[in-house]
């Protein structure tokens, strides 16, 4: 991902002074080339190319337009080139392209802001038109790209990352209290709310126009039921093969190095697998992370923690598939001290107890001199959901026939706690609203559901309303299994993914690698939306779809396995050693007035006391330690990020 922010005055002459240099002097991150800059009427506009495909090398952005008056900044890849190159009029030599930067330009000269809907693939876009004074923001539907702004009666600024305008006199670093609170307790709204009072968002799939008379935006796509396909069971799975394929070659217009993060998951593995036979004989490069042997892990009992059987399995029906394991036991610098994080992103990460798992995958990434990871996290959104939703239908429409044998055959398919879990969320469903919710209170006791795992302070949280907030928007009150639970899923993953775009944007300014995933193309998401719940749960067998459209790829030691892989399996093993620190860093976090309103400190202290002796210990109480790597890790890391935005976000 490239780089971009500017400013523009809706005066043009009220530029303030050493505004480029600020800009240009935050506009960082590992891999970036060189700034280049342009000036128009009081706006400037900086751009740092990553280049990712081979017609990122004849970019020049920032690209003038409009007889000098438009100027246009793009960081993305388009998968529609040829449709786009036909519409516009335009020829793209061989030996010298058209960058997608140029494309865009010239479809914002023919379409304005109707060019947004036109483009198809991952992107950030910003355009300043000095005629009107108007600029436009548009992002895709994805997470893989971010973009921020903020507007006054007097300018607009924008950026793809915080921190160029935090680097500007004229925004506000006080952080948005509630956002911060989000990311804790996985809750955040479509609002456009970010981490600062000051910046806003732009969301996926959205187009914002801000001028000097305000702000206007809407969404462009939104993951809802399409028309519903009428195909069989064996023109379903060629036509899934078929979109899929499509979105694995898109993906596969890199620059340099192919590779691909590869696991036992049938997502992963299906993207290894069909990039491997595209680039034949080629090479593909696979990284796997695995738990280091000598380390105790904590895992579930239906998860397994060790991918390696499962990706020598795949391996072997590739030849040109090298894959390299990676062991993760060592602490990474950003989970001894963030600092360093914020300092180049200024933000927190939503999952830092894995951070010592995934940057080993993205740092190899780019040892290998590549600058894009392909991978298949969304997989579950699209072929690889698991159809529970369908129980939820069957029982609505008073199929009960279909409804019990549906239930019996997963007793047969899935394990045994699994089953058990949906056996009794689909009884609280048949019972009254009265004993429902009697029946709950038995199973957890008078715990809200916001505390369990929890550690905000719960003076906070009532007193911000924030309880609320929850109930409505936090991701554990959203009812996967009813009728509609794939459609609710992807609507919260992809709609509501500031936390996962600032994540996402994190990693690749600290490593330089940008990843990418076949299963977030829309033409993807678009073509599952279309189909109904049965092509996804059948005769007990979840992910049905996705284990039928890749039977022809994959071993069946995968295409068959119903356990799911486990992250960040030996944190224990890594993280002791940071043990004193975490304790350390909580009586800090006591005297911080910022951290101490948020977070629940005496409960911090309650969990870092109880950290297992040893790795054998969290086996034994059955648990896979999401207190201690997940709730306990994710407050403290908050917690440093607040006490830092205290210190002046310096």
């Amino acid at each position: 991902m490239s780089a971009f922010a500017g400013f523009a005055a809706f005066d043009p002459s009220d530029l303030p002074p050493g505004t480029a240099e600020r800009l240009t002097n935050a506009l960082d991150g590992k891999g970036l080339a060189k700034p280049l800059t342009r000036r128009l009427d009081g706006g400037v506009f900086v751009f740092r190319q990553r280049v990712l495909s081979p017609e990122d090398r004849f970019e020049r952005q920032p690209v003038l337009g409009g007889g000098g008056a438009v100027v246009s900044m793009f960081d993305g890849r388009l998968d529609n080139r040829a449709e786009l190159l036909d519409a516009l009029g335009l020829h793209s030599p061989a030996n010298t392209p058209i960058p997608d930067g140029e494309l865009v330009r010239a479809a914002y000269e023919r379409w304005a802001e109707e060019a947004v809907p036109r483009l198809l693939g991952d992107f950030a876009w910003a355009v300043w038109d000095g005629g009107p004074r108007r600029l436009l923001l548009a992002r895709d539907h994805s997470c893989t790209r971010a973009l921020f702004y903020t507007r006054t009666d007097r300018f607009v600024a924008f950026a793809t990352g915080y921190r160029p305008l935090l680097a500007l006199p004229e925004v506000p670093r006080e952080v948005d209290e509630l956002a911060a609170a989000e990311l804790l307790l996985t809750c955040s709204d479509e609002s456009g709310r970010s981490f600062y009072k000051g910046i806003s968002w732009v969301g996926s799939a959205e187009r914002v126009i801000v001028s000097a008379s305000g702000v206007r935006g809407d969404r462009l796509w939104e993951p809802a039921a399409r028309p519903p396909l009428r195909l069989s069971d064996g023109e379903c799975v060629e036509a899934a093969r078929a979109v899929f394929e499509q979105a694995v070659a898109c993906r596969l217009r890199i620059a340099g190095p192919v590779v691909v993060g590869v696991s036992g998951g049938l997502d992963s593995s299906a993207v290894a697998a069909t990039a491997a036979s595209r680039l034949a004989p080629g090479r593909l490069h696979g990284l796997c992370v695995v738990p280091d042997e000598t380390a105790p892990v904590s895992v579930s009992g239906w998860r397994y923690a060790d991918e390696r059987p499962y990706v020598r399995a795949l391996a072997a029906r590739y030849p040109n598939l090298s894959v390299e394991f990676l062991a993760s036991i060592e602490p990474e610098a950003i989970e001894r001290d963030p600092t360093a994080l914020f300092l180049q992103t200024g933000v927190p990460m939503r999952g830092p107890g894995n951070l010592g798992w995934f940057l080993r995958t993205l740092r190899r990434t780019g040892e290998l001199d590549a600058g894009t990871l392909l991978g298949g996290d969304l997989g579950n959104l699209a072929f690889s959901a698991d159809g529970l939703d369908r129980l939820s239908e069957l029982r609505r429409d008073g199929a009960w026939g279909r409804f019990t044998r549906e239930m019996l055959a997963l007793r047969r398919t899935q394990p045994a706690v699994a089953w058990h879990r949906l056996v009794g969320n689909h009884i609280l469903r048949t019972l009254p609203p009265g004993a429902a919710a009697q029946l709950r209170t038995w199973r957890h006791g008078n715990v809200p559901r916001w505390w369990r795992g929890g550690a905000i302070n719960p003076d906070f949280l009532h007193a911000t309303g924030l309880d609320k907030h929850y109930a409505r928007h936090g991701i554990v009150n959203n009812d996967w299994l009813a009728a509609g639970g794939r459609v609710a899923l992807m609507r919260y993953s992809l709609i509501r993914s500031r936390m996962m775009s600032e994540g996402a944007g994190a990693l690749r300014t600290l490593t330089g690698v940008t990843m990418s995933d076949p299963f977030a193309d829309r033409r993807v998401l678009d073509f599952c939306l279309a189909l109904p719940a049965d092509q996804f749960l059948r005769d007990g067998q979840t992910r049905s779809l996705a284990r039928r459209a890749f039977a022809d790829r994959l071993p069946p030691e995968i295409a068959s396995n119903t356990r799911r892989g486990a992250q960040n399996t030996d944190w224990h093993a890594r993280l002791t050693p940071l043990r004193d620190s975490m304790a350390a860093d909580i009586e800090r976090l006591e005297r911080s007035a910022l951290a101490s309103r948020l977070l629940d400190i005496p409960r911090l202290k309650g969990i870092i006391d109880r950290w297992p002796k040893d790795g054998g210990a969290v086996l034994h109480d059955g648990s896979d330690g999401t207190l201690f790597r997940v709730t306990l890790l994710r407050a403290l890391h908050l917690g440093r990020y607040l006490r830092w935005v205290e210190g002046g976000n310096e």
